[in-house]
């Protein structure tokens, strides 16, 4: 195997210190345009390319942040995660991305393992919660961002979503087209583990609009779904079907509004013209999905905006509060609608 081109030979055969190396590679305008170019011509010959990893270690102040979150798979985080590498880059930051599949063991490994790599900060956007991984966090006096799970610190920014508020919207909506019928969909955790946390919110959200629509003689209904979302919507769907009376739908998720989409169509229901559904989360699926899915958004810039700045040294960083409520909107589109008749 050949070996590796080390800064050491590009700054031989450029006749340069390494200092001169670093400070071309770090784009610093303090090599005059000759020097530069030689140093780049060495880079070329060599083929060389910076260990970021050794580098990062090396830093007094490192440039990359961790960011966890619970499933790839999920658009919702996929999003958040773009959305945040974006804004870290905005900021001369990288990131380094890893994903649990919900498993509070894997979440314990991820930080476990970030911390060991010197980070300048980590963010954990996942559905679960492991106590032992937040402590390490937390004793480690890394900056760090939570979302609806951990607890503020000193150097610990917890950002809540406003799912009540989602919740809210979502029912005010259908109860103004008519519809006090209602079934929520949840969806229970995929492993044997504790319920998500994220989800139970949801659950306490809708119960609390439920609660607080003052509208008599509204009925709801919950039913779970287990497993993958897609799969526990269809199912959740399907059993409900002949045992509750429904005319809309709330899902915990896109993805398990996707299910129930599916699992409405396979019984031959229309959507919205016999229910509408709602799904939380607003992905790039709502708007591609027939009909596009009314859904709760939550803010993805917002929310990558609030946790790059929390992870942000003291200097570069704007002032804000240790725990942040960040709003969420209903996003109204073609799968809700007046309610027509009763299925059941």
């Amino acid at each position: 195997m050949p070996k590796r081109a080390r800064i050491q030979d590009v700054a031989r055969l450029a006749d340069v210190s390494l200092s001169t190396v670093s400070a071309v590679l770090n784009d610093k305008n303090i090599v005059s345009r000759v020097t530069r170019q030689r140093v780049l011509d060495a880079i070329e010959t060599l083929h060389y390319s910076p260990d970021h990893y050794a580098s990062n270690l090396a830093r007094r102040h490192p440039k990359i942040f961790g960011l966890i979150v619970s499933d790839l798979r999920n658009p919702f985080f996929a999003e958040t995660a773009h959305a945040i590498e974006d804004e870290a880059r905005r900021h001369g930051y990288g990131i380094t991305l890893t994903a649990t599949n919900f498993s509070p063991e894997l979440l314990r490994g991820a930080v476990r393992q970030m911390l060991g790599a010197r980070i300048a900060g980590i963010a954990v956007i996942t559905s679960e919660y492991d106590e032992e991984a937040f402590a390490m966090i937390h004793r480690s006096g890394v900056p760090s961002v939570f979302m609806d799970v951990g607890k503020a610190g000193p150097v610990s920014t917890n950002i809540r979503v406003d799912t009540r508020q989602g919740m809210v919207a979502a029912v005010e909506h259908l109860v103004g087209l008519g519809h006090t019928n209602l079934l929520f969909v949840r969806n229970s955790n995929p492993g044997d583990g504790p319920a998500l946390l994220s989800h139970k919110y949801r659950d306490q959200g809708f119960a609390a609009a439920i609660k607080g629509c003052g509208i008599p003689g509204i009925r709801a209904n919950v039913v779970n779904g287990a497993g993958f979302p897609t799969n526990a919507g269809r199912d959740a769907i399907e059993s409900a079907f002949g045992n509750h009376i429904f005319t809309a739908v709330v899902c915990a998720t896109d993805l398990v509004a996707v299910g129930v989409c599916r699992g409405l169509h396979s019984l031959g229901i229309r959507i919205p013209e016999d229910v509408s559904v709602v799904g939380f989360d607003n992905t790039y699926l709502s708007e591609f999905l027939t009909p596009s899915l009314t859904s709760v958004d939550i803010p993805r810039d917002e929310l990558s905006r609030l946790t790059v700045n929390a992870l942000l040294p003291t200097e570069e960083k704007q002032s804000m509060p240790h725990t942040i409520r960040l709003k969420t909107e209903l996003i109204v589109r073609s799968s809700t609608a007046l309610r027509a008749r009763v299925r059941s």
